[in-house]
């Protein structure tokens, strides 16, 4: 570990015994950035990819020269399918450690293989698609842009949960299920895919028991013939030899008129008690399943009604990746710069198209900080000739007595070369010659504060005295 101050390498004490800093703070920071690299790179191991998503952010916020934590950070986004993410670590890497870096051996691999760069930026311009095309209430067209996105990446665990969040909201719980599976094989740890399993198990077990409710089992049918033991004994046949008289025939008559007396008298009545009897146990059920039923209706209501609402919530979360000034057109210029920085074919003009199309609020209020990283280190890369592009098309449009024309372009000059003290002193004079007044005595002062002893500085006290100051 080398001294924050003089770089000369820490000893166990708490101070350098170099410069003499203090380094107690310092050398705990360091510490706990490389216990939480280390705890990244378990999880990363164990394929608990969003938490050692988490763990290695907060590493870099500890040490953000960190070349290490860096790279896997790269490699993680590059398995879940975030490219350019990915493609920002490296190239953030690369810069802070030029010489012996992996990083390089990534961003090789990937501009070495033109099918693969066309490849990502198909698979990405989809997936933007299918959420332009989610916000248009077009469901059916983004899940077959999905499945194209995944036919391309299959490891891409955002398109995995869009596409079941698409599936949950048209009910098809089975294939959103199947998909959030996909999320856990390649991240075992993925809150989101997590949260969206147990709502997908929860509806199916609703649906199942719903089914299941709905099926009556088949009752066999009470067999219809009864028996009554004292008249069969009277009317069965005598098996005799003898011939049979009248008095035979008699008491046949008799033994069947006592049956049927005993068969109304006897089992009419107990026969009556038992239909009643099945007709309340009839009643007493259908009254059960029908407070079952209203019961599920009620919770199947509460249900849809908890839905429609995380619905909402995510037509909100669409929404913020739609629009001019969204993350989708934010995130397609910085991937157009990207690209058009790694070809070679394009100069650096073509960039500062793509970045200046980036809204400024978006890069001042929402975006974040790989982000902001990977568009302040193109905009260096390229500040140098753009800004002379810019400062030679404004001077040229001042000759010309076109002050707007001339203002925007020594405007973006100053911006790209803050340190160019002729576009500073020309965009004074343009303003100036505009009429603006306010603006140009600012942009005087501004250069006599920063090039107090240049010929500039004395021009513009001499605009100045003529401005009245």
């Amino acid at each position: 570990m080398e001294c924050f101050n003089c770089g000369a390498p820490l000893s166990e004490l708490d101070y350098c015994t170099n410069c003499g800093a203090d380094v107690k703070k310092y050398k705990k920071i360091m510490y706990t950035a490389n216990r939480l690299y280390n705890e990244g790179l378990d999880r990363a191991s164990v394929r608990d990819l969003s938490g050692a998503v988490r763990v290695l952010r907060d590493c870099l916020k500890c040490n953000k020269n960190h070349v290490d934590a860096r790279n896997l950070l790269g490699l993680i986004y590059y398995e879940t399918g975030e490219a350019v993410a990915a493609f920002a670590e490296w190239v953030i890497s690369k810069n802070i450690r030029p010489e012996k870096n992996v990083a390089e051996e990534y961003i090789n691999m990937i501009q070495s293989d033109k099918g693969r760069l066309e490849t990502i930026n198909t698979t990405l311009k989809k997936f933007n698609s299918a959420l332009a095309q989610c916000h248009q209430d077009s469901p059916d067209l983004a899940v077959i842009q999905l499945k194209k996105v995944l036919s391309l990446n299959p490891r891409f665990v955002k398109a995995h949960r869009l596409l079941a969040l698409l599936y949950m909201q048209t009910g098809e719980w089975d294939k959103a299920r199947k998909e959030l599976e996909r999320c856990r094989r390649i991240d075992v740890g993925d809150v989101d895919a997590l949260r969206y399993l147990k709502e997908c198990d929860e509806q199916l077990r609703i649906v199942e028991e719903a089914q299941g409710g709905r099926r009556k089992k088949k009752k066999e049918e009470p067999s219809a013939v009864y028996s009554w033991s004292g008249n069969e004994v009277v009317i069965q046949p005598i098996n005799s030899k003898e011939p049979l008289g009248i008095h035979v025939f008699f008491q046949i008559g008799l033994g069947i008129l006592v049956g049927v007396f005993a068969a109304y008298f006897l089992l009419m009545p107990a026969r009556e008690a038992k239909v009643r009897s099945e007709e309340s146990a009839k009643l007493i059920s259908y009254g059960e399943e029908l407070d079952a039923k209203n019961g599920e209706i009620k919770d199947l209501n509460a249900r849809i009604k908890e839905l429609e609402e995380n619905l909402n919530d995510k037509t909100g979360e669409l929404e913020a990746y739609s629009g001019a000034g969204g993350i989708l057109s934010a995130n397609d210029n910085l991937q157009a710069a990207a690209f058009a920085y790694m070809d070679e074919g394009q100069n650096e003009m073509a960039v500062e198209q793509y970045l200046s199309d980036i809204p400024q609020d978006y890069i001042e209020n929402h975006a974040s900080q790989e982000y902001l990283d990977l568009y302040h280190y193109l905009q260096g890369a390229i500040g140098g000739t753009v800004a002379k592009t810019y400062y030679d098309s404004g001077l040229e449009a001042y000759r010309q007595q076109d002050y707007a024309v001339a203002i925007a372009a020594l405007e973006k000059a100053c911006l790209y070369d803050s340190s160019n003290a002729d576009a500073l002193y020309y965009l004074g004079v343009a303003l100036l010659d505009s009429g603006d007044v306010n603006q140009a005595s600012e942009k005087f002062h501004q250069l006599i504060n920063v090039y107090p002893e240049s010929d500039l500085a004395d021009k513009s006290r001499q605009r100045l005295e003529e401005i009245g100051e």
